[in-house]
């Protein structure tokens, strides 16, 4: 062996671990085969080995399953020629890795149990425990429960053991779920405060976070609203400084629904407004904050501007042909009008301006089928201004208008027979 080439094949390797590590996966596959060539010259197979296994775990990460595996198998067979015992468990763990990849999670399982079985006893326990750790996700999504708990605990004793606070908690946020779906909630509770603790010394506030909306669902499915809505409270607070601004919306946006429950109605309408003002699309999930927002308005009886987010609601639920929602929203809309009828209450004028505004949002089929909805409601008014919408909008866009003009002489002369 040369002492240029070995320095040589060192900096390569140094190179590609820091681009692996800053996730320039192509770079660091560069500098991965520059090293496994040289390598290959300095005629050491532990070297060759370990290259070759470093080499396959970034193509891992471009999704190069078929030439991963092959680095793997490579790897696994030198090192099990020179009874290389921590080689091998790598070389079986990156094996696995690929496995869950492809979601083949028995052979994952299998490829763990022989990395662990084979790991030596004088290398790093926290190397073993992360290996525990990986098995133990790999058992719960075979919803394997118990074997998914014995290899947490194990994973749990060795972070402990040989002082690793982050994979400690992290690993009781993992076993506060698994406890969780086994309904063993008092479990998952306990676990989830002392992951909280253990984040809140590390001053892992975002970790924190997180850890505390799992706390708040729990006490929610427990309907112990008070403490949801404390933990969910500091969740939010800690989001707004330490998360994106999707997470912070839905942090409020559960907020709201337990000051909804805890019948705080305006306190629930002010956070879900906050998680709508910070959602950064126009999809289904803000199609619910609308929905969600239509209803507490009308809980707080201020029934016009139900009306416009029940509408705001139906637009992007027309625009993505969920049909179940559409109905849900329907119905609102027609307890709405009855209420509002029978309080006295409906002023379209002062509506007016609010209510042409939306309607420049709706695609025409949706305004065609908020007037026919109007129509069934025998709304003939509102169902004549979604019509000459529609009608506009149709001419506009060079569309067929004789369906719509119909419609429009129809509900015309019902409304002119009413006066």
């Amino acid at each position: 062996m040369y002492d240029g080439d070995l320095y040589v094949w060192r900096n390569l390797m140094e190179d590609g671990t820091q681009c692996l590590g800053d996730e320039q996966y192509l770079k660091a596959e560069n500098y991965y085969v520059q090293g496994l060539l040289k390598a290959y010259e300095l005629t050491v197979p532990e070297i060759v080995a370990f290259t070759l296994r470093l080499l396959a775990t970034v193509r891992v990460r471009l999704g190069n399953f078929e030439f991963a595996e092959e680095g793997f198998k490579e790897a696994l067979r030198i090192c099990q020629e020179l009874h290389n015992a921590k080689g091998m468990a790598e070389a079986w763990a990156g094996l696995a890795s690929i496995s869950v990849k492809k979601r083949k999670y028995q052979e994952a399982a299998e490829e763990y149990e022989h990395a662990i079985s084979v790991y030596p006893k004088s290398s790093p326990r926290l190397r073993l425990g992360m290996l525990y750790a990986d098995l133990g996700q790999v058992y719960a999504a075979l919803e394997e429960w118990n074997q998914a708990k014995k290899a947490y605990a194990k994973a749990l004793e060795l972070c402990w053991q040989y002082g690793f606070p982050k994979g400690e908690a992290e690993l009781n946020v993992l076993s506060a779920e698994l406890h969780f779906r086994l309904g063993e909630k008092n479990d998952a509770l306990n676990k989830l405060k002392h992951a909280g603790q253990l984040f809140a010394q590390m001053d892992d506030m975002q970790s924190l976070s997180s850890t505390l909306q799992y706390l708040a669902l729990i006490y929610f499915d427990q309907n112990k609203m008070r403490l949801a809505f404390e933990s969910q409270q500091r969740a939010v607070v800690l989001s707004l400084k330490y998360d994106s601004k999707e997470i912070f919306s839905e942090s409020c946006y559960f907020l709201s629904k337990i000051e909804q429950n805890l019948e705080d109605f305006r306190e629930s309408r002010y956070y879900l407004e906050l998680s709508i003002l910070y959602y950064p699309e126009q999809n289904l999930e803000m199609a619910l904050r609308y929905q969600s927002l239509g209803g507490l308005y009308f809980l707080l009886m201020e029934y016009a501007k139900s009306e416009i987010y029940y509408l705001k609601a139906l637009s992007l639920f027309e625009a993505y042909q969920d049909s179940l929602r559409i109905s849900e929203v329907y119905e609102a809309l027609a307890l709405l009008k009855i209420v509002r009828e029978q309080n006295g209450l409906i002023n379209f004028q002062e509506q007016a301006e609010d209510r042409s505004q939306l309607h420049g949002e709706f695609t025409l089929e949706a305004l065609i089928r908020l007037a026919e909805f109007y129509e069934k409601s025998h709304n003939d008014r509102d169902a004549l201004e979604c019509y000459w919408k529609a009608l506009k909008r149709a001419r506009d866009a060079e569309a067929p208008t004789e369906g719509i003009e119909y419609r429009v002489q129809q509900v015309s002369k019902r409304l002119r027979k009413k006066k």
